[in-house]
């Protein structure tokens, strides 16, 4: 009894390694938003300080951020939602 035992393990051993795999069609790989604290911090390592309005567009995927440069200047950033990656700066 033993003998068959074993052979039905290995079979359903082998089984279980055939079966194939597949992925969710509907799941999709997306990067999460950015929080307001790190692009604060992201715009921090930019030399941008002194935040002074903070609007998340999602429908845009934008993060707008009024502040100021290195240099004192005013400035309003448009800032990548997922990337973090900065669109565009204005100088008030």
């Amino acid at each position: 009894m033993k003998v068959m035992s074993k052979s039905l393990l290995a079979v359903l051993t082998v089984c279980s390694f055939s079966l194939p795999v597949y992925a969710d069609p509907v799941e999709r790989s997306v990067s999460p938003e950015l929080t307001v604290p790190k692009a604060m911090r992201l715009l921090q390592t930019h030399g941008y300080h002194d935040f002074r309005k903070i609007k998340v567009e999602r429908d845009d995927h934008e993060i707008e951020v009024e502040a100021r440069n290195a240099d004192g200047h005013r400035v309003e950033i448009e800032m990548d939602l997922f990337s973090g990656k900065i669109l565009t700066v204005e100088r008030d």
